[in-house]
């Protein structure tokens, strides 16, 4: 019995490396094949790093809903600070930070750079500033909503703005970048499955003479048929190794534009590339696209050629 299951790996095992010999001896005509399924395997994954780090944005800047209230323009100090107080006896409100025209108008001297072009001005444009921070029961889009609400019928009041509505566009702009990465990897998987499959419906024309020959010395269609698919997932699998190193030098070429652009918003988000396991899965699925579509392809012409 040992003899026996030692034979059939040996077979295949043979089967396996003849099959990668056989790739080398077709250098011009594999490189070809293998660089269109690399490519069309970098596109996926390229992907699904942009619907990936999205989401890590997405996430890293879930902070808790809070809302900036600008009260009217010419509203005395005192008013403003008693209208705060008044705020922060709400049972909604957490927190209060009221930000007085002469403070508001310091930050954005410090922070924006417009020091020169806020000295030609006459008097200060910048309204009282109210920052209200909801305890964790009123945080939810909803309850934000109906707090909002309430605080725009104050007189002293002139506009509320929900800091969550930035948030609520980044996760469309998430759904949006996931459903893209869905649909190309849908359609270059299934490019990858097309390739490798036309690709061994040639070699087994080509080879039709070899298989009728087989045949007729007995060999069985599923014996005839296995180097195919071990040349299928040589295909998938070296493809997708050279789709993972494009997918690490896009990574690279990105992550200093990245970097640049997370500067400009106070954060040190840096681009994340593929995981060991999510690279595991990347070679996985070619490999298995590739055995696959070697499996359809090539196993329904070979019930096709019989032996003269």
């Amino acid at each position: 019995m040992a003899r026996k299951q030692n034979g059939f790996f040996a077979v295949h095992k043979q089967q396996c490396q003849e099959a990668l010999t056989e790739l080398m001896r077709r250098p011009l005509g594999n490189f070809l094949t293998l660089a269109v399924l690399a490519f069309a395997l970098t596109l996926p994954a390229s992907f699904y790093l942009l619907a990936k780090n999205v989401t890590l944005v997405a996430q890293a800047w879930q902070n808790p809903t809070q809302l900036t209230l600008y009260l009217e323009q010419n509203i005395a100090d005192p008013v403003a600070s008693q209208f705060s107080d008044q705020l922060q006896s709400w049972p909604e409100v957490e927190s209060v930070d009221y930000i007085s025209p002469r403070q508001g108008l310091q930050d954005f001297r410090e922070h924006a750079g417009f020091d020169q072009a806020l000295s030609l001005l006459d008097e200060n444009p910048l309204p009282a500033v109210v920052v209200v921070r909801p305890v964790v029961a009123w945080q939810g889009s909803d309850k934000a909503i109906q707090l909002a609400a309430k605080i725009r019928t104050e007189p002293t009041v002139n506009e509320v703005r929900l800091d969550s509505d930035w948030l609520q566009r980044l996760a469309a702009i998430k759904e949006l970048a996931v459903t893209l990465a869905l649909l190309m990897s849908g359609l270059m998987l299934f490019a990858v499955f097309l390739i490798v499959g036309n690709t061994l419906r040639l070699q087994v024309q080509n080879q039709k003479d070899e298989i009728q020959v087989m045949k007729l010395v007995g060999a069985t269609d599923s014996f005839i048929l296995r180097p195919y698919l071990y040349t299928g997932v040589w295909y998938g699998l070296i493809g997708g190794i050279v789709a993972w190193v494009l997918t690490a030098i896009v990574t690279i070429l990105l992550d200093g534009a990245v970097a640049k652009l997370a500067s400009l918003y106070d954060s040190s988000f840096r681009m994340v590339g593929l995981r060991w396991d999510e690279t595991l899965i990347l070679l996985m699925t070619a490999s298995f696209l590739g055995l696959l579509a070697a499996r359809l392809s090539a196993g329904r012409h070979l019930k096709e050629i019989e032996p003269i």
